[in-house]
């Protein structure tokens, strides 16, 4: 039995029926994509959040704080004058001294007895002496004679003032009225002439030594007026002033020696010789400049700027600043008061970008200027 002509047609009209079904619908499925992908695109870029400052005019002081100890204005050492053996020490290291007061002896039994023997030799030879004058003038005795008694006499007298200086050396006393600070000799020791025995710090002001950079040596001048933080004190303030700017600066380091003297301590702060103390220098000073937080200002490619906020938009735009103190930077040119910058997170942003302000109190992103903050309308 022979097969129809159109029996073998139909399956073929089929596939190819079913093929135009599948690409009319995957057609469809792209023109919806491109609609909707095109309905997002419609809506622009998103405001970023950024945090802003205001330019204001504010007192700028850029100074540099260097740390040095304590010290005595003058310390003063005590040596021994003569040779000898330690008998006895009556001071300690922090023990405050009164000028003349005795610190130490030294055995002074020889010296005694020199002492008592030079004043008999001196009595014998006053005494022959006052006979020979009186000869003398009852024309008994030549002037020779005269002379001679007089010559005793007075060998007699440098040789008590002899031993009563070695009587009085043997007595170690305080050179001055302060605090003693240094004690190298012990009951029974050996010392000779000249030795170091005691140090003590002169009563007085205190003075801080400290060494500053040859950059910023040069806008310090005595008499100017400091403030110092002992560490022992952190919450105590000292006022002290520049006593002295030493000549030369140091040839390795470049840095100067600085003196400072304290001023009179706080109640309850008892400033002792060693204590650190950190002594801030002001340097420059700028009053009722213009100020904007140091990240608001970026440098790229040798210019300086700011983002400013101008209706919720940025602006890209130069400054020239000055001075730099305590996280604050001066700005000369390109800014007035009122405006506001973006004070941090320049890499983020471009040119024209828009942005909402942060709200400073609230701490979250206020909208734009403008924008409707009701309910959205039906």
């Amino acid at each position: 039995m022979s097969a129809r002509p159109g029996a073998s047609l139909r399956p073929a009209a089929l596939r190819a029926a079913a093929a135009l079904a599948l690409a009319a619908a995957l057609a469809g499925c792209a023109r919806g994509g491109s609609a909707e992908s095109g309905g997002r695109g419609n809506r622009g870029p998103q405001a970023l959040p950024v945090a802003a400052a205001e330019v204001r005019p504010r007192d700028l002081v850029r100074s540099v704080t260097v740390a040095g100890a304590v010290e005595p204005l003058r310390v003063v050492q005590v040596n021994a004058q003569m040779a000898g053996t330690v008998v006895a020490v009556h001071v300690e290291e922090g023990r405050h001294v009164r000028a003349g007061e005795r610190l130490a002896e030294l055995d002074a039994r020889e010296a005694t007895a020199q002492l008592a023997r030079a004043r008999a030799i001196l009595a014998n030879a006053e005494a022959a002496y006052a006979r020979s004058a009186q000869l003398a003038a009852e024309g008994l005795a030549s002037g020779s004679e005269l002379d001679e008694a007089r010559a005793a006499r007075d060998i007699a007298r440098a040789d008590v003032e002899v031993w009563s200086t070695r009587l009085a050396f043997s007595r170690i006393e305080a050179p001055v009225a302060g605090v003693v600070t240094a004690k190298r000799v012990e009951r029974g020791g050996a010392v000779t002439a000249h030795q170091p025995l005691f140090e003590i710090a002169e009563d007085g002001p205190r003075v801080v030594r400290v060494r500053v950079s040859e950059l910023d040596v040069v806008r310090l001048e005595p008499g100017r007026a400091v403030s110092v933080q002992l560490d022992a004190y952190p919450q105590a303030r000292i006022e002290g002033r520049i006593r002295r700017i030493f000549p030369s600066a140091d040839a390795a380091s470049r840095l100067v020696p600085v003196e400072v003297a304290l001023g009179p301590a706080p109640g309850g702060v008892e400033v002792r010789p060693g204590f650190l103390a950190r002594v801030e220098f002001p340097l420059e000073r700028r009053a009722a400049a213009l100020a904007v937080p140091a990240p608001a200002v970026g440098v790229s490619e040798g210019e300086t700027f700011v983002y400013v906020v101008v209706a919720d938009t940025l602006v890209r735009r130069p400054v020239e600043t000055g001075l730099t103190a305590e996280g604050w930077i001066e700005i000369v040119r390109g800014l007035a008061a009122g405006e506001r910058v973006v004070s941090s997170g320049h890499s983020s942003l471009r040119p024209g970008a828009p942005v909402r302000v942060r709200d400073p109190e609230a701490g979250v992103a206020a909208p734009p200027a403008g924008a409707d903050r009701g309910a959205p309308r039906g």
